[in-house]
């Protein structure tokens, strides 16, 4: 009777694991997809950045749900894959703090500064902000889509 229960119990367990474990590698995946875009996007300048770190911070709400569980159970059965596991996690909130910053960062002083900007001067911020946040926060995708394929 115990040893059925102790099966059963496992089996939930395994099943909870794997079932977290897919929600927290699609939820990476989307996250450095919508960064991908958004550090690749020369048009985001235009746009309301606010729409893509919001959408990008829910996900990482509910990232946080996921990691837990499934890092709990790497720990005791794989610690080598748990730390890749936790490690690549650091990296998707590096991944989305690297990138806020490339995105405030791009925009323009806006309408509040009295000044009438043009495109050039636009583009002038863009490339700044890429120059000096925006590289390395690609190069941070780029490890992180490597680490999510190796996983």
């Amino acid at each position: 009777m115990f040893s059925r229960i102790r099966t059963t119990i496992q089996r939930n367990r395994a099943r909870a694991f794997v079932k977290n474990a897919h929600a927290w590698y699609l939820t990476c995946r989307d996250v450095s997809a919508l960064m991908g875009d958004a550090l690749h996007d020369q048009s985001i300048i235009t746009k309301d950045i606010g729409y893509e770190i919001d959408q990008v911070d829910r996900m990482l709400l509910h990232l946080g749900f996921y990691i837990p569980d499934s890092l709990g159970t790497l720990k005791r059965r794989n610690p080598d894959l748990a730390q890749r596991f936790d490690e690549v996690t650091q990296q998707v909130y590096q991944l989305r703090n690297q990138t806020t910053i490339f995105l405030i960062r791009s925009q323009d002083p806006g309408p509040m500064s009295g000044d009438e900007l043009d495109e050039g001067v636009s583009m002038i911020y863009y490339y700044r902000a890429l120059e000096e946040v925006g590289f390395k926060a690609r190069d941070l995708k780029d490890d992180l889509d490597r680490e999510l394929k190796f996983i």
